[in-house]
């Protein structure tokens, strides 16, 4: 079935065309797959239908069978990080346990999945997990060896292996050609980029599947500046911080994956069809959201793409269309929030009963909104935009 999809979708594109493929990669699943392995056998004994007790059943198992952690069975001893998984599987969300493990699908390697997809005529160009394109970012002694490889293939085949991968997000293109460096600065300088985060966010130093990575801060400073009125292009940040392209498209990078900035669209390129399907989504999910069958996402129509928005990000939302005050808006949303079913938390996650209490909670968390959320929904065109000033 694998070489089928491949072949499939080889023949569907057009040179020039764009394959987009995720899928579960060893070595990062080898101690998963026991946990995959385990569940199906348990629903085979239940019906042949795997189900989330069985998976749980299985997880109790195998965190049984690896020992003490002082005193590990032969599976703990070959599989140290197995306990820790098994133990982790309480904070994961159940349909990702259902998805992940609800199926006999066989994870692999790199290498073979690359070599099925150019038989097929298709080249890798690189990840859609986009500090992954940059393994020089790795610390110098696994940089080192991965940039060792003799060849770009071997190269991600010991990326995999140095950073423990467990999950890939490829691209492949059929009739690759590669561009002239002129044409290339040319059109990432259209690329727009935004702003994702409020003023409060001072975060410099950034976790991914490469390490810790860190930007200068005084750079994040002026960026933030620079976005602050609305999207830029890739361009005109080159201009403004006087950087080299590809220091400058590094740097974003990390920030995009850490959710600071987002690319966007260049300017033109958008047309009225999405942007009306975006607006009859974002209608549909402000009902949803505030009659309690909340969808966790919103589209925006600036990035093309969902942005995560919890549920009560949704009813402050609503309230601010309304151009309500601060404590007409609290109210507003302390109704309807009521009427949906929701409840209020405080700081620790646990439920807020006493009225009084939970409205202060609101208020503080519509004044935090104001200030650090809503201006950023206005930049992804998911708000509505603020009024011009006199």
């Amino acid at each position: 079935m694998r070489e089928g999809l491949v072949a499939a979708a080889a023949a569907l594109l057009k040179p020039g065309g764009l394959f987009y493929c995720s899928y579960n990669t060893h070595p990062g699943w080898l101690a998963r797959s026991t946990l995959q392995m385990l569940s199906v056998e348990e629903g085979l004994r239940a019906g042949g239908q795997t189900s989330l007790a069985g998976i749980l059943k299985a997880a109790a198992t195998l965190e049984r069978l690896t020992g003490e952690e002082a005193d590990p069975w032969p599976l703990g001893a070959a599989l140290p990080g197995l306990r820790a998984e098994m133990k982790g599987l309480d904070s994961v969300p159940k349909d990702y346990l259902r998805c992940e493990y609800h199926s006999a699908h066989q994870p692999l390697y790199v290498g073979p999945m690359h070599r099925m997809c150019a038989a097929h005529g298709l080249s890798h160009i690189g990840s859609a997990s986009l500090p992954e394109m940059f393994p020089q970012w790795l610390d110098p002694d696994r940089r080192c060896l991965v940039m060792e490889a003799a060849d770009a293939p071997m190269r991600e085949v010991l990326l995999d292996l140095a950073i423990n991968q467990s999950f890939r997000r490829d691209l492949f293109a059929r009739g690759v050609r590669t561009p002239s460096p002129a044409w290339r600065r040319e059109a990432l300088a259209e690329l727009g980029v935004v702003s994702c985060v409020g003023p409060g966010d001072d975060r410099h130093v950034f976790e991914n599947s490469l390490g810790r990575l860190g930007i200068d801060p005084l750079f994040i400073a002026g960026l933030k500046d620079s976005l602050a009125a609305g999207r830029r292009t890739l361009g005109e940040l080159l201009e403004l911080f006087a950087l080299e392209l590809e220091d400058l498209v590094q740097r974003l990078v990390i920030l995009d994956h850490a959710g600071v900035i987002a690319f966007a669209l260049p300017a033109g390129a958008a047309d009225e069809a999405p942007l009306g399907a975006c607006a009859a989504f974002q209608r549909r999910w402000l009902e949803r959201t505030t009659t309690g069958d909340p969808i966790p996402f919103c589209l925006s129509p600036v990035l093309r793409q969902p942005v995560a928005l919890p549920l009560l990000e949704g009813f402050f939302l609503q309230a601010a269309g309304a151009e309500l005050s601060a404590d007409d808006a609290v109210q507003l949303v302390w109704m309807g929030l009521t009427m949906a079913g929701g409840v209020v938390n405080d700081a620790d996650g646990q439920t807020i009963d006493d009225p009084q209490q939970a409205l202060a909670a609101l208020r503080e968390f519509h004044d935090t909104f104001v200030e650090e959320r809503l201006p950023v929904l206005q930049r992804l065109g998911i708000a509505p935009a603020a009024p011009a000033g006199p």
